[in-house]
């Protein structure tokens, strides 16, 4: 073998023991979640993964957050202490509570992003970072998603004068809840029919849907919309209305939640929903990964992503008319 050779030999072994550059030390990237039995956060986490795997080299942790801003916060400032991780992801308790955190994870280089909420002091401000240094968003802006629920409420109240609307929050002391309910009442304010007779809290579940619409019933029989900022709310909700042998949909209760999970879908197609906020928790971590990983790799990406405009059903509220325009379109998740 002649020199040449030799030198080639060597140069071909080298890259095949050194392979590519971000093969010998895998990034690793932090999913800071909801809470770890949220169906939500598991949707989200879901789609990570599978970010990572397209990528190839990426590892994900994943972080319980209980539904505990405080949690949350403690666990970004040890895992920046720990010094493992290149990159972060966070799906917020609170848009501004977590803040100091993120500064400290941007102060030592870490890629930091959110998903679902923004992270600043205004959660309705989504074309912008409010947190310098911040890598990415993906999610949607809260004061819209009241909005548009409203609007559907309003649309499922036509020739219904008065229209009795329950709503069941999250938690009407809940940072992301705050600015929905005050869009929400705003736009209903415009519709003297259109009559707000009760909000409640349901910590997004199906157990309290259930309970505090078995209460209403007690004091407001003849309800014409549930609206919900859950769809585990309205479904619980759902099963309340039909024990007290009271009809969904068409001419009887007509029911709005938000997530479009798979039994929203189902629901809405079958005319027993009228319908749902198009939520995309899946998404929202594939995207988020996929903009970290590039980050991190030096590569190109969108920084910010409002998956309002991105719904799969054009609209941003799924109901019967669009959903029958995309047959083929079906949800990622459930809860």
């Amino acid at each position: 073998m002649n020199r040449h050779h030799s030198i080639a030999a060597l140069a071909a072994v080298a890259a095949v023991l050194s392979g590519p550059t971000h093969a010998a030390d895998p990034i690793r990237i932090a999913l800071f979640g909801f809470a770890a039995d949220n169906a939500f956060t598991l949707a989200s986490l879901e789609g990570l993964k599978d970010a990572a795997q397209e990528a190839g080299d990426v590892e994900v942790e994943f972080f319980d957050g209980a539904f505990e801003a405080d949690r949350q916060s403690n666990q970004v400032q040890d895992a920046v202490a720990s010094g493992r991780f290149d990159g972060m992801l966070i799906l917020p308790m609170g848009y501004s509570s977590v803040v100091p955190a993120a500064e400290q994870a941007i102060e030592a280089g870490i890629k930091f992003g959110s998903l679902e909420y923004p992270l600043g002091p205004d959660p309705t401000i989504t074309d912008r970072f409010q947190v310098e240094g911040l890598t990415t968003f993906v999610g949607y802006n809260v004061a819209s998603i009241g909005l548009r629920l409203a609007e559907a409420t309003v649309e499922a109240c036509q020739d219904r004068d008065p229209c009795k609307v329950a709503l069941l929050v999250g938690s009407r002391s809940a940072a992301q809840d705050v600015p929905k309910i005050e869009a929400f009442n705003e736009h209903l304010a415009e519709y003297p029919s259109v009559q707000l007779v009760s909000t409640q809290d349901t910590w997004w579940g199906r157990e309290l849907g259930l309970k505090v619409t078995q209460d209403l019933l007690q004091s407001t029989p003849d309800l014409d919309v549930v609206t919900s900022f859950a769809d585990q709310a309205v479904a619980g909700a759902e099963v309340a209305l039909a024990a007290a042998g009271m009809k969904v949909g068409g001419d009887g209760v007509q029911l709005i939640g938000l997530g479009a999970t798979q039994t929203a879908i189902a629901a809405i197609r079958e005319g027993r929903w009228y319908g749902t906020y198009v939520e995309l928790p899946y998404m929202e971590g594939y995207l988020g990964g996929k903009n970290i990983i590039a980050a991190i790799r030096g590569e190109e990406f969108e920084p910010i992503i409002d998956l309002e405009t991105r719904s799969p059903v054009g609209a941003a509220v799924a109901t019967k008319e669009n959903l029958s325009a995309h047959p083929d379109w079906a949800s990622k998740w459930d809860g």
